[in-house]
């Protein structure tokens, strides 16, 4: 990891656990080497967030690296993508993140939207978060959402 200064109004220290994150400055600003993807990405306010989610995942709930997806799109055809998709051991959408910048509210439309995504995915847990401020809701069989006090670990959800 490089030893670099990052601007603390587009980085904040998050809600999160730290992870270790590989930085490189280049001309056009700071890249990060995402760790599922293994590929650089231009460190956006909301990559922050995703790669503090994607490691809070991993070491505090559980999550398998390999059962992880990142930014995948709904279908072949849409342009849509989740930023976080979590599966359980047989192939099933277990988990939907939502991941907005530290500046950003999670707010009833957020909840909206991740829904609505999440209506194509069937997900069993939806997590918003913006690294500061979290939201987590559990989707009963009727499709009714409901809020949880806390994201379960990857164990207590494939329990459930």
């Amino acid at each position: 990891m490089l030893d670099i200064d990052l601007h603390e109004n587009d980085y904040p220290v998050l809600d999160l656990l730290k992870p270790n994150l590989e930085l490189d400055r280049r001309n056009d600003g700071f890249w990060v080497k995402d760790a599922i993807r293994k590929t650089w990405l231009k460190l956006t306010p909301e990559e922050w967030v995703r790669q503090h989610a994607i490691f809070w995942l991993i070491e505090k709930a559980g999550f398998p690296a390999g059962l992880l997806s990142i930014e995948r799109a709904f279908s072949a055809q849409s342009l849509k993508r989740a930023d976080i998709l979590g599966f359980g051991r047989t192939g099933n959408a277990l988990l939907l993140v939502e991941c907005k910048a530290a500046y950003e509210l999670i707010d009833a439309e957020t909840a909206r939207q991740a829904l609505q995504y999440n209506a194509k995915i069937n997900a069993q847990f939806v997590w918003l978060t913006n690294g500061l401020s979290h939201r987590v809701l559990s989707i009963a069989k009727d499709g009714q959402s409901i809020q949880e006090p806390i994201l379960p670990s990857f164990d207590q959800m494939i329990s459930r």
